[in-house]
């Protein structure tokens, strides 16, 4: 594709909605840059139809792949595990744009154990929104007895199904559905409020069972519309992502224009986004809804020809460390038909927005995704995998495997490759993977420091215990001879600054240690402010350095 023929068009994001009259007026052209490899590092491969990327948010380190025929995936230390999560294949209606769509968590899935798909009914193509359940006892596998349907709607068509599945920074489940297929919504089905395709749902699933319906949804009461109805005028919305108040909406286009929608959540009714009246910005002469020019209608922010590209891939803001400098606090998406990924930014004057091409991948980008640092991963549908946008994880390091036990409600962790995969054979029961872990230096070098480990037996434990500080590990030595040290060098990590608990190093991140207040003294070492936060509101004391408790640095 000649670089000439790319181009993005832009506006300025309006408060609450702005005439498409006004924001074709308003229209400027940003011309990509050229197209570069991008910097990518492989997750997982083996992958079947991957078409969502997300985290639990429990401090579990893992990534859940939904691939379209039905199954659910983790990916834990770089490596696909073996057994789903879920396998409803045989459930799943997929072909077309159907199967498997979309993934979801739960806000508090370490409290609820829930989850949420969506996916394409056998044999009728209905779409249902279905939750899940994880027991606690089997962490890497979910209940398929515990399945509850909270919505099942008719789908007219093999395509236009969205499938996206998000929670909102309210706590409520926001759902994307397409228009339900055929060439311009020939039933307006995206401006009929008593259809619930071509809309945004939004429900309450902590509410009365199956959900609730959010009082501030512009037909809670059921008059007019469909109560679950939040946003309307959408053709395809594919991928939904929320980053703070702001929720960003990648709506397919028909054979002109690709757009982007970005709009502020709060408690009230969601915007108009103006399918099938207008493409984009394009008015498209086909009668229903409000008038083209209308102010009820939102316009996206960012539209693309075909030109560009065929079929947008709403991505996620990068909210990570490895390319801060660069890419912070920036949404990035992609074009399915194209590999291309795009970084939008806010440009001069204020409240405007620009585009820019970041680089081309060579894949069909189906879906992209945060991890709990905030990393961004990119799912390859064509190539079966998923890759971390970023540098290679630190040469001449080694992992350091977190596991916990459930009934003693301990952590371990440790990166001797004899203890990892005794561990993982269950030669010490009881014993599982959280996710979680960081990495180490396997050898003494200037700028690291050796890590003493001591093992505490029962009666004082029944754990281990690790320390950055020579000081501390002789301290623990002399007043606890019933402690055994086990290694003045387990392995090897950086020491913080001892005043304010910085890393110097930018190549390092903080280690925090907790130690749970308890009789069997434990503790957990990880590098999540998140976990630390969590477990110290438990009743936790954050052991190490500085405001953030920083106890060791480790190499990113």
């Amino acid at each position: 594709m000649p670089g000439s023929s790319r181009r993005f068009a832009l506006r300025a994001i309006g408060a609450v909605a702005l005439t498409l009259a006004a924001a074709a007026d308003a229209l400027i052209v940003f011309p990509p840059q050229s197209p570069t490899p991008l910097p990518l590092v492989a997750v997982a491969t083996g992958l079947e139809l991957p078409v969502d990327i997300v985290h639990a948010g429990d401090g579990g380190g893992r990534l859940f792949v939904a691939e379209k025929p039905g199954r659910v995936r983790i990916v834990r230390d770089g490596a696909l595990v073996a057994q789903p999560l879920l396998d409803i294949a045989a459930l799943v209606l997929s072909g077309d744009e159907r199967g498997l769509l979309g993934l979801a968590f739960h806000p508090r899935f370490a409290t609820t154990r829930q989850f949420y798909v969506n996916y394409t009914r056998k044999p009728d193509g209905a779409t249902v929104v279905a939750r899940y359940r994880v027991p606690e006892a089997t962490p890497d596998v979910a209940d398929p007895a515990s399945a509850q349907e909270l919505l099942v709607i008719a789908q007219p068509y093999a395509n236009h199904n969205g499938g996206a599945v998000r929670f909102g920074p309210d706590g409520l489940l926001y759902v994307g559905m397409g228009d339900g297929g055929g060439a311009y919504d020939p039933q307006d089905r995206a401006q009929d409020p008593q259809s619930l395709l071509g809309k945004i749902l939004r429900v309450d699933v902590d509410g009365a069972p199956p959900y609730a319906i959010p009082p501030g949804n512009p037909y809670a009461n059921g008059a007019g519309g469909r109560p679950e109805i939040w946003a309307t005028g959408l053709r395809n919305p594919w991928k939904l992502a929320f980053d703070g108040m702001l929720l960003y909406v990648g709506d397919v286009g028909q054979n002109q224009r690709e757009e982007l929608d970005v709009v502020a959540v709060g408690p009230g009714p969601g915007p108009n986004f103006g399918w099938r009246v207008a493409e984009g910005t394009r008015c498209t002469g086909l009668p229903g809804g409000p008038a083209c020019d209308s102010a009820a209608l939102t316009p996206p922010v960012v539209e693309y020809t075909h030109d560009t590209g065929c079929s947008i891939t709403g991505g996620e803001v990068y909210r990570g460390t490895a390319l801060a400098a660069t890419l912070g606090g920036r949404y990035l998406f992609g074009d399915f038909c194209t590999g291309a990924v795009y970084v939008l930014q806010q440009a001069v004057p204020p409240a405007h927005y620009a585009v820019h091409e970041l680089g081309r991948t060579g894949f069909k980008i189906s879906a992209f995704g945060r991890d709990e640092s905030g990393e961004v991963y990119v799912a390859d549908m064509g190539g079966g995998r998923v890759m971390r946008l970023g540098p290679p994880d630190t040469p001449g390091t080694v992992p350091v495997v977190e596991y916990r036990h459930a009934g003693l409600d301990h952590y371990f962790i440790t990166s001797a490759p004899d203890e990892i995969a005794g561990l993982d054979a269950g030669v010490f029961a009881g014993w599982q993977r959280t996710g979680e872990g960081f990495r180490a230096w396997p050898s003494a070098a200037a700028g690291r420091t050796p890590i003493c480990r001591f093992y505490l037996p029962p009666g004082f434990g029944d754990s281990h215990f690790y320390s950055a500080d020579p000081a501390e590990c002789e301290r623990v030595r002399v007043a606890n001879p019933a402690f055994a040290l086990e290694s003045e060098a387990a392995m090897h990590l950086a020491a913080p600054d001892p005043l304010a608990g910085d890393c110097a190093d930018p190549a390092t991140q903080p280690v925090f240690r907790i130690w749970n207040r308890r009789s069997d003294t434990n503790h957990r070492y990880t590098t999540s402010p998140a976990v630390r936060d969590a477990m110290v509101a438990a009743g936790g004391v954050a052991e190490g350095y500085g405001p953030g408790a920083v106890a060791m640095c480790a190499p990113r």
